[in-house]
């Protein structure tokens, strides 16, 4: 048996003592996976990992996905880590960011949503953390959705919703019309195949329209459910520690990180797991 406990109310459960640098019996790893689908988000403290060590206790929950910024638009140091890491980091060199996602904070989402074929989860292991700030919330979406308002229910399920990689940019009408942006169409309510309960699959950051509606109907929704589901009572906030590692579900949950300061290092290495979409 796999100890944990509880992170809050509704979301995360931190699992003990399991250094993920040894190897890992498929019945550890299934127990955990259990915890995890459940709790939305699990976290190991104290942890001392190389990236290889990193990436192999990824694929104790599934296939690890690589990296997918485009090798020419990789700096230097990022070519440096495995194809399977990203670097999450302020850290500059000339003046340049050496990693991604270096400043501030960012608004709720789920990690991927804008591929066809989004990644089912994502392992973040810190390696230096600021004195305040940079912390992680998520919010339970299973929960999300069971106190969602029926009158919402009954105009969001069976709809499809358009989520495009521009952070915070409107991107209405023709997906066509913005090649250059990464987007993709899902369904707004989500079944999670291994949970087999239904999760909002719409978030802040990345949702731009619920397709079929008719734009100034669609808004005025989405900024309903936005609302609901950043509601603090379905939150766990995490306040990182160096050695930290947390995983979380981006099928059942969604994140967002808080300010911090910009003349203080926060590094962490990121890796997902690969997944497919369950109308």
């Amino acid at each position: 048996m796999v100890e944990f406990r509880k992170l809050s109310v509704h979301t995360g459960a931190e699992i003990l003592g399991v250094n993920l640098a040894n190897p890992m019996p498929h019945e550890t790893a299934d127990e955990i996976n259990r915890i995890f689908v459940d709790h939305c988000v699990i976290l190991f403290r104290d942890q001392k990992l190389t990236q290889e060590e990193l990436v192999r206790a990824t694929a104790n929950f599934g296939e690890p996905a690589e990296y997918d910024l485009p090798k020419e638009h990789r700096t230097d140091e990022e070519m440096k880590q495995l194809p399977e890491i990203m670097m999450v980091t302020n850290i500059r060199k000339d003046g340049k960011p050496i990693g991604a996602l270096p400043d501030g904070e960012m608004w709720f989402h789920h990690d991927m949503i804008h591929n066809q074929n989004p990644h089912k989860a994502t392992l973040l292991y810190a390696l230096e953390v600021p004195s305040w700030g940079g912390n992680t919330l998520f919010s339970n979406l299973f929960e999300a959705y069971e106190t969602l308002p029926q009158d919402i229910k009954n105009k969001v399920e069976g709809r499809m919703a358009i989520n495009a990689f521009n952070y915070g940019a409107q991107f209405k009408g023709d997906p066509n019309a913005a090649p250059t942006r990464r987007h993709a169409t899902h369904p707004a309510i989500r079944l999670h195949e291994e949970r087999q309960r239904k999760a909002i699959y719409m978030d802040r950051l990345m949702t731009q329209e619920i397709v079929g509606l008719p734009e100034a109907e669609s808004n005025a929704l989405l900024e309903r459910i936005f609302d609901h589901i950043e509601n603090r009572e379905l939150i766990y906030e995490h306040q990182w520690r160096k050695a930290d590692v947390l995983m979380w579900d981006n099928r059942s949950s969604i994140h967002a990180r808080t300010d911090f300061p910009a003349g203080e290092v926060r590094l962490m290495w990121r890796t997902t797991l690969k997944g497919t979409l369950a109308a």
